[in-house]
């Protein structure tokens, strides 16, 4: 019996006929994932201007903001203030010209904008008395973020009334921080 049937089988084989299981579909299902790093920054896109220091007046200057998560903006003054290295000759005379810093950051997605201006005596180390100041909490962006976008920064001063600056070169280092907040 097994002999006739592998004789049928080769015999239909060999005229043209196949026979084949039916194809069942398949799922394949593929999961993609991926991660974009926090990201916080800031750069400098213009620096302050020569102040004219013999007229109230203030300089501007700008920066790029690239924070893709809520952040925080301190700012650090070395000196408390325009400083000339000479000391004053008198009570008449001052070596520091003290000035306020005013930062302004846009957020993303029509979130407005976040300001401060604190003064420069404000911004010493373990100062904690303005937003921006160093021991202080910090200018917060809320839970918004600013991605490529432009600060204003300005420096603005007012001459003394009662004392007269001593003649020469004045000069600060304004330092800018930004880092994620917590």
């Amino acid at each position: 019996m097994r002999a006739a049937y592998f004789t049928a089988m080769v015999m239909l084989c060999g005229s043209g006929w196949s026979l084949t299981a039916p194809v069942k579909a398949q799922t394949l299902t593929v999961t993609a994932t991926g991660t974009i790093a926090k990201s916080c920054g800031l750069t400098a896109s213009g620096q302050f201007g020569n102040a004219n220091l013999n007229a109230n007046g203030t300089v501007t200057a700008a920066a790029v903001v690239n924070c893709n998560l809520k952040y925080v903006v301190k700012a650090t003054s070395a000196r408390g203030g325009l400083k000339n290295a000479t000391a004053a000759p008198s009570s008449s005379f001052s070596n520091l010209l003290a000035y306020n810093f005013s930062l302004s950051v846009p957020l993303d997605n029509g979130g407005g904008t976040i300001s401060a201006t604190c003064a420069s005596t404000a911004l010493v180390a373990g100062a904690s008395n303005c937003q921006l100041s160093p021991a202080g909490t910090g200018l917060s962006s809320g839970n918004g973020t600013s991605v490529n976008q432009n600060a204003a920064l300005n420096i603005g001063w007012t001459l003394p009334t009662t004392t007269r600056l001593v003649a020469g070169s004045y000069s600060d280092v304004l330092t800018i921080t930004i880092a994620a907040q917590q």
